[in-house]
């Protein structure tokens, strides 16, 4: 059963040391897992739209825009623009429940993002990313061999780090929860699933001609 516990990282301020240090981490982390070279590999050559929610620090934003520089990128989070962003990315900073998704459709990216919510918050946002074309998803694996991997970590990471990843995992999904809670199938979307030993649970999903 997931359990939802408050993420250190999320009640600092943007420029606290210890809140620095942890997305240090965390970046080093994602490359380990390979999250975003494996989210990048599934955009296409000549994608117009790109959506990303939970952009956090936009580094991942920052390799798209690259390399699809005919796309039209936008991004949602509770943070302020990065200033590195480059100006052809649109920045929407608020909570993602207020906000009116994009009308383009397009290509949907959630990296480490859906944890943070509550399943009746998910079933919600369920219906928020269903006018997209295609959806790429990437969470934390809720299983025993990540904790492990979390705990060999522990000596290299910062204690925000520490706490926040055995957090994010126990709040993490099994394999087929997040598409059932999201409703996928019934948003009209054809889905594949899988894991990967290092800790994620990724879902590609193209909606149904």
């Amino acid at each position: 059963m997931r359990k939802l516990t408050p993420e250190l990282l999320d009640h600092l301020p943007h420029g606290d040391p210890g809140a620095l240090r942890s997305r240090q981490d965390l970046r080093r982390i994602n490359f380990f897992m390979g999250n975003e070279r494996w989210i990048a590999s599934l955009i296409p050559e000549g994608t117009r739209h790109i959506t990303e929610i939970g952009a956090g620090d936009g580094q991942l934003l920052c390799q798209l825009a690259r390399k699809h520089p005919q796309a039209e990128i936008t991004a949602y989070d509770l943070a302020p623009r990065p200033a590195h962003l480059p100006l052809s990315v649109k920045w929407t900073q608020g909570d993602i429940f207020t906000q009116t998704p994009p009308s383009h459709g397009g290509t949907l990216i959630a990296n480490l993002f859906l944890h943070h919510f509550t399943d009746p918050q998910l079933a919600d946002l369920g219906a928020w990313i269903r006018s997209f074309d295609t959806l790429i998803i990437n969470e934390p694996l809720r299983a025993r061999l990540p904790l492990l991997l979390g705990k060999l970590a522990t000596p290299f990471i910062h204690p925000i780090t520490r706490h926040d990843m055995r957090v994010s995992i126990e709040a993490g999904f099994a394999p087929g929860e997040l598409a059932a809670t999201l409703a996928l199938a019934q948003h009209g979307f054809v889905l594949r699933e899988i894991t990967d030993w290092r800790g994620a649970i990724r879902i590609a999903c193209q909606r149904r001609n």
